[in-house]
């Protein structure tokens, strides 16, 4: 079995999360969003006015929503079985999922410009 200890309903979740491909493009996004939120003070106020929404709006869908997922508990958790074991086959057929973004954006330019010269 694939699931991470601790909570089985979120392996899946914290499995593709882990993945370095993953991770490292979110780390990416997270690093140019904080980026332009310095660069540009007038971006830096529209982006955190939205960010005090979003966490308002997500507490409110949690504490709303854990009763309906507490029922659902055990069909959470097959579903998340059945997530981790198509994840096991995907990284098993895609090895890039183990390769940070910055890797693998170099090969797809190099793959790129050797297509184009042919």
């Amino acid at each position: 079995m694939s699931t991470v200890t601790g909570d089985p309903v979120n392996a899946v979740l914290g499995r593709v999360a882990g993945l370095p491909l993953v991770s490292s493009a979110c780390e990416m996004a997270s690093a140019s969003y904080a980026a332009t939120k310095e660069t540009y003070p007038a971006i830096k106020t529209v982006c955190e006015v939205a960010e005090t929404g979003v966490r308002a709006i997500t507490s409110a869908a949690v504490i709303r929503a854990q009763p309906i997922l507490d029922h659902l508990e055990s069909q959470l958790a097959a579903a998340n079985e059945y997530a981790c074991r198509g994840l096991d086959r995907l990284e098993e057929q895609l090895p890039i999922l183990q390769q940070p973004i910055e890797k693998c954006s170099a090969g797809t330019k190099c793959l790129a410009g050797t297509t184009y010269q042919q």
